[in-house]
């Protein structure tokens, strides 16, 4: 009977109905227990003399109910005492289990509730010795809301009842299935469930299972993730359009369910955690591996004995999420699960999931890695290079720690092999191979270095014709990529052509015409130079040409570059105001004889 009730029927002053309800004090019994524990209420907040003895008075009245009530309280406590007593090791387990995960699925503020009343120790043992066994009511617990309250209760009948019903049976198999039956009806709220699906523990058949019972996502959302993503081997690629036809939707809202069924697909797929599935021993897979490689044959072991037929890919991200606290998954989910629409020139396109031990995944940034790896081979590689791929691995360490490199090399190379078919040659290099086609100049230059000196446009043109028919249509069309090429140097107008490197390695060659190398020559000089010093430079690399011939030339020339002084002295019009232009100018005309310069010496002078 509750307060209120005896307040109606006027048992009670309105002064100890106060007391009662501040003190939640709700019921008969919550007054008898809290009078038999602390035989007065004298201690409660605003309880005067005449309030407690009217309390007591109507516990008094209730004495045999109350007692009654007691007796068979303490006859169901002792009962579910022995009960527990005498569970099994495997009964324990089960039930332990249970409590788990029921702890998991509840409201944060209720499960931080009981994680602080159980001091996070969730076996059966301490559950009804905190819980069961102990007098203290739910409300009174610490950090406890109104809102909690229900669930909590909830939980804990749940929890008794699955504590009896375990106890019927000492069949592990049978407890097994008995425990995911509980976990699959409360989670999903399936009311059938094959008993193959309780009893094997397969994660993979209860994915299966719940995928085909549209119980990680609506009817709606199934039909899409199944036909949008990577699910099933050789399955069918649909495009948007076309899965939005068959679920009546529009493109746009087939994406954004798409997009969503993606992004909470890890937490759906939680619940997989709660099975028992040994991976080794059914299917070979070695979760001991620094990295966790799931070839063909674990593939078909899995599909075969499970009659699933899941996709790699997805096999993968499952086996991922149910190994989620030992390995890390370097792979991005959108790239592999979804069809390839598009790449992004941004960051790598992940063909495969790679399931790496955690403790390596987070001391070396494989993505970062394969990023950097996909920038180069979409960059211009104009020449073959390689470099030391564990020197290379380091710079992508999170922490510094030169050790995890050893361990993480193979790794590191099963991503590059299998992302971007690279291999390591014999001394660990990895080799970034030219992507560019061979264009013309670089014909011409291998042309000249087997001909090994200056050469005739015609000698280059037989020597590329011969060796590379299909390189170049005429010499006409070579000449013009001789002279755009910066590797390539000509000489004078004899279309003779040679390469740039073989001015600094051979001290008879220079690119360019007469004319260049005096402009090149006169730059060099503060003041205008003699003919003669002139030709001496000249005749390092053309031995033909005279003095007639180099100053007929410089008159001639168009832009009037040169100046050329008495006595054969030249210089440049674009450094005459740094000359003493007075001194050349009123140098004698006298030819035929030697002629002495206080500023140059003694030159013959023609």
């Amino acid at each position: 009977m509750t307060i209120d009730e005896i307040y109606k029927k006027e048992e009670i002053s309105v002064r100890s109905y106060h007391v009662c309800k501040y003190n939640e004090l709700n019921s008969i019994s919550d007054l008898k227990k809290y009078y038999y524990k602390n035989k007065s209420f004298e201690k409660l907040r605003n309880c005067g003399r005449k309030s407690n003895e009217e309390l007591i008075e109507l516990c008094n009245k209730y004495r045999d109910e109350f007692l009654a009530n007691r007796e068979l309280e303490i006859k169901k406590e002792n009962s579910l005492k022995n009960i527990i007593s005498n569970l099994t090791r495997i009964q324990r387990e089960v039930i332990n289990s249970f409590i788990l995960v029921n702890t998991n699925s509840l409201s944060v503020r209720s499960k931080n509730a009981i994680s602080l009343h159980l001091k996070r120790n969730f076996r059966i043992k301490n559950f009804a010795e905190k819980i069961f066994f102990n007098s203290v009511d739910i409300k009174h617990w610490k950090n406890i809301g109104a809102k909690s309250i229900p669930e909590i209760e909830l939980y804990i009948s749940t929890i008794r009842d699955f504590v009896k019903e375990v106890s019927e049976s000492n069949e592990e198999r049978k407890l097994i299935s008995l425990k995911n039956n509980f976990l699959i009806q409360r989670t999903f709220s399936i009311s059938k469930i094959p008993k193959e699906v309780l009893e094997t523990e397969s994660i993979f058949l209860l994915v299966d299972f719940l995928l085909n019972q549209n119980a990680l996502f609506d009817k709606t959302q199934t039909t899409i993730i199944k036909n949008a993503l990577k699910l099933y081997q050789n399955q069918e690629e649909l495009s948007l359009d076309e899965i939005a036809e068959k679920v009546n939707l529009t493109r746009e809202r087939v994406r954004q369910i798409r997009k969503l069924c993606i992004d909470n697909l890890f937490n759906k797929l939680l619940f997989i955690q709660n099975f028992d599935d040994d991976l080794h021993q059914k299917y070979g897979l070695d979760i001991e591996n620094h990295h966790l490689e799931i070839d063909d044959n674990i593939i078909f072991k899995i599909n075969n004995s499970n009659k699933t037929n899941f996709s790699k890919e997805f096999i993968s991200y499952t086996v991922y999420i149910y190994l989620f606290n030992k390995y890390n998954l370097i792979g991005d989910i959108e790239d592999i699960l979804q069809p390839t629409y598009f790449n992004s020139r941004k960051k790598h396109n992940w063909k495969n999931f790679y399931l790496i031990n955690s403790k390596i995944a987070n001391e070396v940034n494989f993505i970062s890695m394969a990023d950097d790896v996909d920038k180069r081979l979409n960059d211009r590689i104009e020449e073959t290079y390689f470099f030391n791929f564990k020197s290379y691995l380091f710079k992508f360490l999170s922490n510094n720690n030169y050790s995890i490199l050893n361990i993480s090399l193979p790794v590191a190379e099963k991503i590059i092999n299998d992302e971007f078919n690279l291999f390591l040659d014999l001394n660990d290099n990895i080799i970034f191979q030219r992507n560019t086609h061979k264009q013309v100049p670089e014909y011409i230059i291998e042309a000249l270095e087997h001909l090994g000196e200056p050469s005739k446009l015609n000698e280059i043109y037989n020597w590329i014709n011969r060796n590379y028919p299909e390189a170049t249509k005429s010499e006409e069309a070579l000449r013009g990529s001789c002279q755009r090429s910066n590797e390539i140097i000509y000489f004078g107008r004899s279309s003779t052509f040679g390469l740039k490197k073989w001015e600094k390695t051979r001290n008879d060659i220079k690119g360019g015409t007469i004319k260049d190398i005096i402009t090149e020559l006169l730059e060099n000089s503060k003041t205008p130079l003699h003919i003669t010093e002139i030709l001496t430079e000249i005749h390092k690399y053309r031995e033909k040409t005279n003095e007639r011939n180099i100053i007929t030339n410089l008159k001639l020339d168009p832009n009037n570059s040169f100046i050329i002084f008495n006595q054969k002295f030249i210089g440049l019009a674009s450094q005459k105001n740094s000359y003493d232009l007075e001194k050349y100018r009123n140098l004698p005309i006298q030819l035929g004889k030697t002629v002495a310069f206080p500023f140059l010496g003694h030159l013959k002078v023609r």
